[in-house]
């Protein structure tokens, strides 16, 4: 039996759009991109988790940005993704929440409240819908959790040394 090309082109189509249209979260953001933005993010959430005398430090593993198509650092407007603090002297505690790093007109960080959750109004304001699973949902990927512990270890360790 012989399937028409026609028909085994449809199908082919319909099989790429079904495709698509499933998967509305963010493209994963280049390497070099990524940490060109950490970089740039990280001293703005450091000085805005940090209260006082107690100073934090920080790693940001950025997950998605604004505009969601640009793959240039200088194009950015915001940087979203999750953001892993310690102390750096004394009681040990720590902090690990979702971000939006806004770097441009002004330079501002957002994070959740703790009664930010109860009520969402706040989060869809923060976070575009495009990365709720992915920042809002509560898991994250081991891969994430590796590069930040990582990346938070090697900050302690480049603030001890100044």
């Amino acid at each position: 039996m012989k399937i028409p090309l026609t028909i085994l082109a449809v199908a082919a189509l319909g099989a790429t759009a079904f495709w698509y249209l499933q998967d509305d979260g963010e493209p994963p953001l280049d390497s070099a991109l990524s940490a060109e933005l950490a970089t740039r993010a990280v001293p703005l959430v450091e000085d805005e988790i940090s209260d006082g005398a107690d100073r934090m430090a920080c790693a940001v593993q950025p997950v998605g940005t604004e505009p969601a198509s640009t793959r240039r650092a200088a194009d950015v407007r915001v940087v979203y993704g999750w953001a892993s603090c310690e102390a750096r002297q004394g009681v040990r505690s720590g902090t690990l929440v979702p971000v939006a790093v806004h770097l441009a007109p002004a330079t501002r960080v957002e994070y959740p409240a703790d009664w930010d959750w109860s009520t969402g109004d706040r989060l869809d304001r923060i976070f575009p819908e495009r990365l709720h699973d992915e920042l809002l949902g509560g898991e994250r990927s081991d891969e994430t959790n590796a590069a930040l512990e990582s990346a938070l270890q090697a900050r302690l360790r480049d603030l001890a040394g100044r």
